[in-house]
């Protein structure tokens, strides 16, 4: 035992050993580590007495040795993953005797069979000389030591350089490895996943570990340390398709890092959950090089975005069809205001075709769009030139749709997520056979074409998207009124005799499909 050692304390909390020796006031040899992955109760200095510094506040504490465990070799994890006694009394529950589907029974496995070996939470912590078991293993692609307790990336090296020729995925996640730049001179050719989750490191690092790794096509960051993105490091992973980022919300700022990002021109997918980012901004339309010119696939719940200028900035982003915002302020929890988020950002970026990883449907983009055009027609008609220098989408969704209706300007102005305060109660009848009648609070803003969609929503099982429909509200008994302007506001339809209701009574609004 020694400082620098990775440890188990009670066979399940990895930690670093800091320090060994006296603690005053408590008898005997203490151990002070510090923890991976929760509080403890100082920082190495206790009781005013400096004994050890820790990475992290509060991460520290005193424990006896009784306590610790050291893991497994590469070789008895090998065996306590794979292999299965010859005597059936040797068999244990924690023991993982199966692969790919397929039971082994009372015979050790055939280790030069497979081409995956996954030593998660074996909590290997050294790679042993065991030749009977590493030239077994010669045609391995894929290794994943998830959740280990080696001290140096010095001693991965030597392994992948002698035994695994063909590997193509690597998986060194939850683990504290430590980086020594004059380590290792190879590349590794082979290997195009790199895996490397909750290591607590930041770019630096990554910069100088990708240079080992040429042909990397798809890179796991997700839950480190990340504060910033550097060029070197985008210089070293200039094939890659796929990049995760997610939790490292001390990464912050879009640009300049994550612009950076957009030079990598063959990435198709990067997924940003819970980065802290505040803002999307790219850099000026002088901007000689496009930026993302293959991203299809951005994914960005858990942030702070908060305006839709953000997604306007999106815009620019020829390939993207697919795009997630939750739990961002500009995507409330609120139903209606979630509704209207929704159709904001899918009238914005006309390429979608999902949107919380959901299929949008073309009624649902058309609705959209319309909602889109009509909530804003007030700013449009009073300033066309700047407004369309912000809403570069509009110009085109007029020449689709056609110019919205011109309001009046003593109305209230419709902007963003406000809606008018009162809501109408408004009963759906769909006409067939069943008579199904669903009741809904709707507010007077509502398009006629967002109304639509939201009736298919309600009736999704019967109204299918190759059938057509008119909605209809119902004056009396004897009159009925078709709802035939998509652009139209619903309270155009309703008039000031469902405004002013004093007994509360619903709306009625018939459904027809059109045969």
């Amino acid at each position: 035992m020694k400082i620098g050692d990775h440890i188990l304390v009670d066979g399940k909390s990895p930690a670093t050993i800091c320090y060994i020796g006296l603690v005053d006031g408590h008898p005997g040899q203490w151990i002070g580590i510090e923890w991976w992955h929760q509080e403890g109760k100082h920082n190495g200095t206790y009781n005013d007495k400096f004994y050890f510094q820790t990475k992290h506040q509060l991460t520290g504490s005193f424990i006896r040795q009784e306590r610790i465990q050291y893991g497994n070799s590469f070789t008895q994890a090998i065996c306590r993953q794979y292999v299965k006694s010859f005597s059936n009394e040797n068999i244990t529950d924690d023991i993982n005797y199966s692969l790919f589907g397929k039971q082994y029974s009372d015979y050790v496995v055939d280790l030069s069979s497979i081409i995956r070996i996954d030593l998660s939470s074996q909590w290997v912590n050294e790679f042993d000389n065991n030749a009977d078991i590493y030239n077994n293993l010669r045609q391995i692609k894929e290794l994943n030591i998830r959740q280990n307790l080696l001290k140096n990336w010095s001693e991965l090296w030597v392994i992948l350089e002698k035994h695994f020729p063909q590997l193509e995925i690597l998986n060194v996640s939850n683990s504290r490895m430590n980086f020594d730049k004059s380590s290792a001179l190879n590349k590794y050719i082979h290997i195009t996943q790199l895996v490397v989750i909750d290591t607590d490191n930041d770019c630096d690092v990554f910069e100088n570990l990708c240079k080992h790794f040429p042909n990397l096509i798809n890179i796991h960051l997700d839950l480190n340390r990340l504060s910033f993105i550097s060029e070197n490091f985008i210089n070293q992973i200039q094939n890659l398709t796929n990049l995760s980022l997610s939790d490292n919300p001390t990464l912050k700022s879009w640009d300049p890092y994550v612009n950076r990002l957009g030079k990598l021109k063959y990435l198709e997918e990067l997924i940003l959950n819970n980065c802290g980012i505040e803002e999307i901004k790219f850099p000026q339309e002088n901007q000689t090089i496009e930026l993302f010119p293959s991203l299809k696939y951005l994914y960005m719940s858990d942030n702070n975005i908060s305006s839709y200028t953000s997604i306007n900035e999106l815009t620019c982003l020829s390939s993207l069809i697919s795009f997630s915002i939750l739990r961002n302020p500009i995507y409330p929890l609120n139903q209606i205001e979630c509704e209207t988020a929704k159709q904001m950002i899918l009238a914005r970026l006309p390429n979608l075709t999902h949107l919380n990883r959901v299929f949008i449907s073309r009624d649902e983009r058309r609705g959209a769009e319309i909602d889109y055009l009509q909530r804003y027609a007030q700013e449009y008609f009073e300033n066309k030139l700047d407004f369309l220098n912000e809403h570069k989408q509009y110009k085109k969704l007029i020449e689709k749709h056609g110019e919205p209706l011109k309001s009046n300007p003593n109305e209230t102005s419709k902007k963003g997520l406000n809606i008018r305060s009162k809501l109408l109660k408004v009963i759906f009848e769909l006409g067939d056979e069943n008579e199904r009648k669903i009741e809904k609070q709707i507010p007077p803003s509502t398009t006629i074409a967002k109304l639509k969609t939201l009736v298919r929503r309600l009736y999704s099982s019967q109204l299918t998207n190759d059938i057509q429909i008119n909605l209809f509200v119902l004056i009396d008994q004897n009159h009925r009124e078709l709802m035939s302007n998509d652009y139209q506001d619903i309270d155009f339809y309703l008039g000031n005799h469902c405004l002013s209701q004093t007994n509360d009574r619903p709306s009625i609004i018939r459904i027809e499909t059109i045969t």
